[in-house]
């Protein structure tokens, strides 16, 4: 059972602005000296606004890896569960852009990122994410987060009562070439991905807000544990419309030095194609997370 504890007030972060439906916007003093009580009161807005927006940034990468650091540890991984940015584990900082030439490994490019939380294939995915807007020219694709809770809770009840025992197993993309893999129920007698797979709840419960959230993504190789493959894709036909259907969606449009916070746990995040010659450069870091329950 959780133990969180609402807090109402800080002296030097501000909410400045709730959005409709997902996220809010808010504003750091300087002077934060980040004690306990900053970084409970910095995960608190998090956890219940689940997408934080903090503009006109000027960070350098340490600067960047302390503001990360208050959600707690660097997510890393191994050559054996592969990753973005996996291939140099000597920084938590990612390069993610396209015409980043100035960098010798940036990923992602200007393709369709289909929507997502980070890392799902793995034991302990990552917990929170962060970006941070170098370089983005007009005409770069926005991100937009989806409240995987408010999605949850919006599903009828027959099939909430049929998801929440229901377990997922997601496949690493990273074994299939780069670009390569979209949303795709797993037929076993077909094919079975490469790479060591962990069952997680479809229904996973956040560790600090007891609040449940639907555990999908619409990106990956997957699977429900105990349907068969006929089932298992109406299923996750049926929660894909839904997804989809629902309002409930932060839109960010990108400007130089913006720094978007998500939580993994309770939202999934999606970016559509762009112009190739466009430049959108940002820093990502992400924070490791518990195994799902």
């Amino acid at each position: 059972m959780s133990t969180w504890k609402t807090i109402e007030v800080h002296e030097f972060i501000k909410v400045d602005k709730v959005e409709k439906y997902l996220g809010a916007e808010i504003i750091i003093d300087p002077r934060i000296q980040w004690l306990e009580k900053d970084k409970s009161y910095l995960q608190y807005l998090l956890y219940n606004f689940k997408v934080l927006i903090i503009k006109n940034q000027n960070l350098n990468d340490k600067e960047l890896k302390k503001l990360a650091s208050n959600f707690g540890d660097f997510f890393t991984t191994n050559k054996a569960n592969p990753t973005l940015g996996s291939v140099d584990n000597s920084s938590p900082v990612v390069i993610v852009g396209n015409k980043a030439d100035e960098f010798e490994l940036s990923y992602l490019g200007n393709q369709e990122v289909l929507p997502h939380s980070d890392h799902q294939w793995l034991e302990k995915p990552s917990s929170v994410s962060l970006l941070y807007a170098l370089d983005i020219h007009n005409g770069a694709a926005p991100t937009i987060w989806y409240d995987m809770e408010k999605i949850y809770d919006a599903l009828p009840t027959d099939i909430k009562n049929k998801i929440n025992p229901l377990k997922i197993l997601t496949y690493n993309p990273f074994f299939r070439p780069f670009g390569s893999v979209s949303a795709k129920y797993v037929d076993r007698y077909l094919d079975v991905p490469q790479g060591e797979t962990y069952d997680h709840p479809l229904v996973r419960t956040h560790p600090f807000t007891d609040r449940k959230s639907l555990y999908l993504h619409k990106a990956y190789e997957m699977e429900f544990i105990g349907l068969s493959v006929k089932e298992g894709k109406q299923l996750m036909k049926f929660l894909h419309k839904h997804i989809e259907e629902l309002p409930f969606k932060y839109v960010h449009q990108w400007k130089n030095n913006d720094i978007v916070i998500w939580d993994n746990r309770s939202t999934i995040h999606y970016r559509p194609t762009f112009n190739e010659n466009i430049r959108r450069v940002l820093k990502r870091i992400s924070i490791a997370g518990e195994k799902p329950f």
